[in-house]
């Protein structure tokens, strides 16, 4: 096949511009043995572009079974099945929860053997005040020290709140929008 006219089938190919009978020609020619060396990269897509189409002829369609399920689910078939099954279901909860409370107490009622014994390991309050407040001040200590590797986070945090600006930009994107209808007229009188 000629080189020129592979040429300018492959420009129309990339800006999008081929109809369906060039492309073929395309894949036709890329599939032959014999290929021009500066084609040899595109032969490479465009047999990748043929093995993903038949590949895709093996993808099962699912629309039916969607669409069954979505009109099975707006008839209150399942929905119904489902409201009784999670009836049943806080029933079951509720029992247990009773059962769990009433072996729990019964529990505690008839073992009146078994107590728990509370003692003061201090005998002067205000010592026992001073060794409290130590342990605190210790457990705000190991705290704030546990925050310090957080600090790198509140500088990018920092950072990015200067990157809400670029939110003007975009306003401005948007007021330019106009000018891309203009071009694509100016195209249309080019012609």
């Amino acid at each position: 096949m000629d080189v020129i006219k592979i040429r300018t089938l492959l420009e129309k190919y990339y800006s999008g511009d081929t109809s369906i009978d060039e492309e073929n020609t395309l894949r036709n020619y890329f599939e032959g043995e014999d290929i021009d060396s500066e084609f040899i990269t595109d032969k490479d897509i465009f047999l990748y572009n043929i093995h993903e189409k038949k590949a895709e002829e093996y993808i099962p369609d699912l629309t039916d079974e969607i669409w069954n399920n979505i009109q099975k689910n707006d008839s209150g078939e399942t929905s119904n099945q489902n409201r009784l099954v999670y009836f049943y279901l806080r029933i079951a909860a509720g029992i247990i929860i009773l059962f769990g409370v009433y072996f729990l107490i019964q529990n505690q009622i008839f073992n009146k053997g078994y107590k728990i014994k509370y003692s003061d390991t201090y005998n002067n309050p205000e010592q026992a005040y001073k060794q409290a407040r130590e342990t605190l001040l210790y457990v705000s200590v190991m705290l704030n020290k546990g925050t310090d590797h957080m600090e790198p986070i509140h500088k990018v945090n920092k950072e990015a709140q200067k990157l809400n600006k670029l939110s003007f930009f975009n306003d401005g994107l948007k007021e330019l929008r106009p000018i891309k209808t203009y071009n694509v007229t100016n195209k249309y009188f080019k012609q």
